[in-house]
């Protein structure tokens, strides 16, 4: 999504695109190298998973979860190592992240039950249009997780972290009547040509064009960049003041351009985050006279309590993270140095003899 989008939705985002352990026999596994050792029991380089837990856990990581050869354990720390080394350690900011947000709710007393953790997945379904099973077949493995990950990792840590920041949070009547004046106030047809930053000559010819007529207008429209603005002939969704309003109470450039622009108009060519662009205003709006700013204040309150609340809890977690200091020690799969030891533990552990290296200087010479 581009910036353009992402500040405020001039036009409608791309269609997203909606995606296990074999066991191995002994022979196998040491046939490979020995891969179930590629990040197991205490590498040599770094701290294992056992190392830095806390003393509370380090029972919980001896528990057996298999054995072979009638009484050889497998424990919880070695299928961590396992599991780390084959991508395990990409998670672990995300636990890093979870730890944070579950540590500071704990000093507030907060805590959020199962019938929340529902209320909210159900929220979100509704809000998105579709059920439980597309969600999940559909949707989920565009982002590469299960069911119980997407309500561990992504439904708790944001009722939590909305539970933190409501009190931060305020509504005010000013808030009101620019939501009031943007939804019912006078809004703009607008169709929009968008160039990337670097296109600036191009910008100004194909612009030089645009203006000739509607019709070219319309032409340089279908030729630009962006998929959404070529197939609409840059026709985006009316635009109301206020749509885009910083911390500042500053409205975008983009809305500044279009309200000076009389019905017909082509803008000057002007900068954006998404690019070089010029706006034509095709219709002017006139305002909903029928609605009173008393009828729909409750209405508004919560649409506005939501965005400003979307956008605190970003700035609440980074403070959060500014206070945790988080220092990440695992940074990636194992070292050489880490593969070749545990290659050497596993063999220890199958009950052989690990071989001597073969000094270089005794190689015998090839004839």
């Amino acid at each position: 999504m581009s910036p353009l989008q992402q500040s405020g939705g001039l036009w409608t985002t791309s269609r997203r695109t909606w995606a296990r352990v074999r066991q191995w026999g002994w022979t196998t596994v040491l046939g490979l190298g020995c891969g179930y050792w590629l990040g197991a029991n205490a590498p040599l380089t770094r701290p294992s998973l056992a190392q830095q837990a806390s003393v509370g856990n380090s029972n919980a990581s001896k528990h057996v979860v298999a054995y072979i050869y009638n009484g050889i354990p497998i424990t919880r720390e070695e299928l961590g190592e396992f599991l780390i080394a084959r991508g395990g350690y990409q998670k672990l900011e995300l636990l890093v992240n979870k730890r944070i947000i579950e540590i500071e709710a704990a000093r507030r007393n907060l805590t959020v039950t199962p019938e929340e953790v529902q209320a909210e997945f159900n929220e979100r379904l509704r809000g998105m249009g579709i059920s439980k099973d597309d969600f999940v077949n559909k949707i989920l493995p565009h982002y590469g997780k299960t069911l119980y990950e997407w309500t561990e990792d992504v439904i708790k840590p944001r009722l939590l972290l909305v539970k933190m920041c409501r009190d931060r949070v305020k509504v005010s009547e000013e808030d009101l009547q620019r939501a009031f004046e943007n939804k019912y106030g006078e809004r703009r047809q607008a169709k929009i040509i968008l160039w990337r930053p670097g296109e600036l000559k191009a910008a100004q010819k194909q612009w030089d064009e645009a203006r000739r007529s509607d019709e070219d207008f319309d032409r340089i429209a279908r030729m630009q960049a962006d998929p959404n603005l070529a197939a609409a002939c840059g026709l985006v969704a009316p635009i109301g003041r206020y749509a885009w309003v910083d911390s500042e109470g500053k409205s975008d450039v983009v809305e500044k351009m279009l309200f000076s622009l009389k019905e017909g108009e082509i803008s000057q060519l002007f900068q954006t985050p998404a690019g070089i662009m010029c706006i034509k205003c095709i219709k002017i709006i006139p305002p909903d006279t029928s609605v009173k700013l008393e009828q729909v204040r409750s209405e508004l309150e919560k649409d506005i309590f939501d965005k400003k609340l979307n956008a605190e809890i970003p700035r609440f977690f980074n403070e959060l993270k500014e206070q945790a200091k988080p220092q990440l020690l695992l940074k990636g799969p194992p070292t050489p140095e880490e593969f070749a030891e545990g290659t050497r533990r596993l063999i220890e552990a199958a009950g052989l003899k690990v071989p001597e290296p073969v000094p270089q200087s005794a190689t015998p010479e090839k004839k």
